[in-house]
């Protein structure tokens, strides 16, 4: 009955280490696109909130592997998916806003928008994945 057991958590621990990574893999994304289109090449313009929860995001993963006995106020799934659903709604807002106001004029905004509106789907993927893992 153990071993069932132990296969089961360490199938869920594995699901919600690949939603994590996903989210992580976003994160990254959004902020390497703002590093080299919003500040080096100034094409393409980000909303901040977008840009604060994708560092948020690095943040509470990094506390998670290099402080493990940190107590966190809320659970620390619960706060990945917080900041994965804000994530994948703001880059969905600035798509639409994009979209709307053309702002994506030239190659390079354009470029910068469709990795930044990538990095938004994977963390709100990564979000949706880690369903009811919330330790």
């Amino acid at each position: 009955m153990t071993d069932e057991h132990d296969e089961a958590r360490h199938a869920g621990s594995t699901g919600a280490g690949t939603a994590e990574m996903l989210i992580r893999i976003g994160a990254a994304i959004v902020l390497a696109d703002y590093v080299i289109f919003g500040l080096l090449m100034n094409e393409y313009f980000f909303f901040w909130g977008t840009v604060l929860f994708a560092a948020y995001a690095l943040f509470a993963a990094w506390v998670r592997s290099n402080r493990s006995t940190a107590s966190w106020p809320v659970s620390y799934g619960w706060t990945m998916k917080l900041i994965g659903y804000s994530v994948g709604f703001l880059g969905a807002f600035e798509l639409v806003e994009d979209l709307r106001f053309g702002l994506l004029d030239n190659t390079a905004e354009v470029l910068g928008g469709i990795v930044l509106y990538a990095g938004a789907f994977l963390m709100f993927w990564g979000a949706r994945q880690l369903g009811s893992t919330t330790d």
